[in-house]
């Protein structure tokens, strides 16, 4: 996938805007039979307000909800209105020429898409995007790998790569984790060998995020010898056959895998049996990668994986370590 391709992917969360707006006193929120509209001021265009938008601006503004939604029509729009200009300065969270939200200016820090994906290109040689996914509020996560591979045992090459989230609206902190895909099956894993977040306004870096982008993304790409070994101990893990099951058991129960998904990742172990931590762990990598649909499930499964695999996390999450402690 190249960068064009993941714009078009990231494109139903690229039509929502920020809009900054000063107060003026032509500034009206008009609440009709139909719908609840705001214009910003005099020759700028009415927009129409979502549920979500009028909640949003009564809290905005200091209206409890419950007696907001007790008042008459007019009465809102007019308390509403009064109340804004004393905020002074605002933003509005626009999509479809409709208000989602009210917020305090400053609140979002938007990120050029296209910006971002260049600086991301540009750390990693040979780079291609492999998957995106598209997150609640206005959040993309994309994977990304590049030319660098290096087995860890014969037959067994990971490739590395960089997983990255950011939102073009600003809602979350930019974060950029070390990534690796293991080439026999497909399966991808993110690591925390490099995990880095973006904080705006506090230095280090500068508040160059086109430079954070593409340090980070590089150090995560060249986390690659540091993973490798990791995962080497944890084929030196080895699971008893006793154990496997309920270790498996285990897991599927802390990264919250139950149903059809869970049936698959049986049989799966069955199959071919877990023969240590670095069996039991592609087990779930191959569910985040064929098998698990939602986005908002594969990051949770993804963050189980990490804690397991983890040096500082691993003797705290591996039920077998906990048994064996015990």
């Amino acid at each position: 996938m190249n960068k064009e391709q993941v714009l078009e992917r990231m494109e139903p969360i690229l039509n929502t805007q920020v809009r900054e707006i000063d107060h003026s006193p032509r500034t009206r929120i008009t609440v009709t039979p139909d719908m609840i509209t705001f214009r910003p001021g005099s020759g700028q265009r009415t927009l129409e307000m979502t549920k979500a938008g009028v909640q949003s601006v009564a809290n905005f503004v200091g209206l409890p909800w419950n007696v907001a939604a007790k008042l008459q029509p007019a009465t809102f729009g007019d308390v509403t209105t009064e109340l804004l200009g004393s905020k002074r300065q605002y933003s509005l969270v626009v999509k479809d020429q409709r208000v989602n939200a009210v917020v305090k200016r400053g609140h979002f820090h938007t990120v050029n898409p296209e910006r971002a994906l260049r600086a991301i290109e540009s750390a990693i040689p040979g780079i291609d995007f492999h998957r995106v996914l598209i997150l609640d509020n206005l959040v993309a996560n994309i994977e990304v790998i590049g030319e660098k591979r290096e087995p860890v045992s014969r037959g067994d090459l990971i490739q590395a790569g960089a997983n990255i989230t950011f939102s073009p609206m600003g809602t979350v902190d930019p974060a950029v984790q070390a990534y690796v895909l293991r080439l026999t099956c497909t399966n991808g894993a993110t690591d925390n060998a490099i995990l880095r977040e973006f904080h705006w306004g506090a230095g280090g870096d500068g508040d160059d995020i086109w430079q954070w982008f593409r340090r980070s993304t590089h150090d995560a790409y060249n986390a690659l010898d540091r993973i490798v070994r990791r995962y080497r101990e944890l084929m030196n893990e080895n699971i008893a056959a006793n154990e496997r099951a309920a270790m498996l058991e285990a897991m599927l129960k802390q990264a919250r895998i139950s149903g059809e998904q869970a049936i698959a990742i049986r049989a799966l172990a069955i199959e071919n049996p877990p023969q240590n931590s670095y069996d039991m762990m592609n087990l779930l990598t191959f569910a985040t990668s064929h098998l698990l649909e939602r986005p908002q499930q594969v990051m949770r499964v993804r963050q189980a994986i990490t804690q397991f695999t983890g040096e500082d996390s691993h003797a705290r999450v591996c039920p077998v370590c906990h048994a064996r402690r015990n």
